[in-house]
């Protein structure tokens, strides 16, 4: 073997274990960084950033709204609108927030967006409610919760990017129709109840970049399943639907993790 032999073999060898200890030093995060790629892609670029905002419905007591009556002499006046159950049975009668309140099946749907996206996030993803996020739409938004009580949604439900579902009220019963071929929705019929929620993504067009993403069920359950539907499966929307589309999933009542895409 001559020296030149020698010495390719030695740069070959060197060449090789450098590469192999690159590959050891940076193979847990190249999964990770292809599915950033993948999150950037479904849930937009902004999704890593400030201009993503989770959107909830802000709503008043409306209580609140009423005429005080005047407190009679020499009493203290308050107005317990609430009551807090304890686990041993004991109850205490609270006044409770004045300013805005916020369904619980809509902290479970944040909470599901949250958890999905904070793996990806070096800061809190922003949560605020919808007559707040209302006034600067130069972001994403994934709005939680029905027209009647969400602006945001309300908003996307009207966007005429908004070519797949909408909530209609044909009598009594509010429904969710597919605005395509006609096709309804109607939840809590019997002999088994259950709900149905929306999950809607469109373009944001006054501001190219961004998205609109709708999860609003016919009721609580719906709301909530819809979100954990997309935080769980929005790889699946993803490859199945692209960039914008609407979904109805179908949710037992009391269990979110019970939500199934039944139409389309």
């Amino acid at each position: 073997m001559t020296m030149n032999d020698i010495y390719l073999s030695l740069i070959i060898n060197l060449s090789s274990g450098i590469i192999i200890f690159l590959l050891g030093l940076f193979w847990p995060v190249i999964p990770k960084s292809y599915r950033g790629v993948k999150l950037r892609k479904f849930w937009s670029k902004h999704v890593v950033g400030r201009d993503f905002v989770i959107a909830f419905g802000a709503l008043k007591d409306s209580r609140l709204a009423q005429p005080s009556l005047p407190c009679p002499p020499q009493t203290r006046c308050r107005n317990f609108r609430y009551v807090k159950t304890y686990h041993n049975g004991n109850t205490i009668s609270l006044v409770g927030p004045w300013s805005n309140v916020v369904s619980e099946c809509e902290i479970r749907s944040a909470s599901y967006i949250i958890n999905t996206l904070s793996a990806y996030r070096k800061t809190p993803v922003i949560v605020m409610d919808d007559t707040t996020a209302y006034t600067t739409l130069d972001r994403t938004f994934v709005s939680l919760g029905s027209p009647s009580s969400n602006e945001i949604t309300n908003l996307v439900i009207r966007d005429p990017e908004n070519k797949y579902l909408e909530f209609a009220q044909p009598g009594s019963v509010t429904i969710i129709r597919d605005k395509i071929n006609g096709r309804q929705f109607v939840g809590f019929q019997p002999p088994y109840i259950k709900d149905y929620g929306m999950i809607l993504k469109i373009p944001n067009t006054r501001f190219p970049g961004h998205y609109f993403f709708v999860c609003a069920g016919l009721g609580e359950w719906g709301t909530s399943g819809a979100s954990w539907y997309l935080a769980t499966k929005w790889r699946e929307l993803k490859k199945i639907f692209g960039d914008a589309f609407g979904v109805v999933v179908e949710v037992e009542i009391g269990s979110d993790e019970s939500a199934k895409r039944v139409f389309p």
